[in-house]
């Protein structure tokens, strides 16, 4: 339900930025959703659904995904569907980490088409955010040993520079820039006149317009991944 204390409040953007990586082994959220599926798409997903009476009626929604989006394959969404979004049969530490990523950007094209069809102002988009030198791939060194963690304590800060320095060289934003295409988006920057109802259902990647995979253009499994959030979560969307 939707505190008290923004009830009454018109919201003009929300911004769906929470998530996990890689997880080392399967582990569940209280809901029983396998946790990356769960924190990086169904957690959005519900929150959106919750929050959609306080949108403004040119509001923009913006779904942070991951150009590891690529990476999802259309049998394990199709498996996430059948199991009432439990996740894929076979637990894949990227696989699963990829599958909710491109659950994003299939949710953010839905939710435009119903938009689009109820005649509502208004634009929903997804994005990459770029590398970014934060605590996100804290499983990647710490191992299952940083599931009780929010961030990498101070050795493996230290363990982790060499990994940091090398992927330096591949591109890897510093914190300060990590948010820039979500503040470009939030701040209406894609459009000339700062229209917040423009481009909506597109991808973006480094401040610009960016393809998406073959896979998330498919109209029919975006349908399907929606009814299958809904179901899920118990939710309705009131577009």
């Amino acid at each position: 339900s939707v505190p008290k204390s923004i009830s009454n409040t018109n919201i003009d953007i929300l911004m769906n930025n929470a998530g996990v990586m890689a997880l080392p082994d399967e582990r569940r959220t209280q809901d029983g959703f396998e946790r990356q599926i769960g924190i990086n798409f169904l957690g959005h997903f519900a929150l959106t659904a919750i929050l959609m009476p306080q949108l403004a009626k040119k509001a923009r929604i913006i779904n942070v995904s991951s150009a590891a989006h690529i990476g999802a394959k259309k049998n394990d969404i199709e498996q996430a569907i059948v199991n009432n979004m439990f996740a894929p049969s076979k637990y894949s530490q990227w696989g699963n980490y990829c599958t909710s990523k491109a659950m994003n950007i299939l949710f953010s094209k839905e939710l435009q088409r119903r938009f689009d069809q109820a005649g509502r102002l208004g634009s929903i988009v997804s994005l990459h955010p770029g590398v970014v030198a934060t605590d996100l791939g804290r499983y990647l060194i710490g191992g299952s040993d940083a599931a009780g963690s929010a961030s990498l304590d101070l050795t493996q800060k230290q363990q982790a520079q060499p990994l940091l320095q090398f992927l330096s060289y591949l591109g890897v934003l510093p914190v300060e820039k990590g948010a820039n295409t979500q503040v470009f988006l939030a701040a209406a920057a894609d459009s000339e006149t700062r229209d917040l109802g423009a481009n909506g259902g597109l991808y973006f990647d480094k401040m610009q317009v960016a393809q998406s995979s073959q896979l998330t253009q498919d109209t029919d499994l975006a349908y399907r991944v929606f009814a299958a959030g809904e179901r899920a979560t118990g939710v309705s969307f009131l577009v």
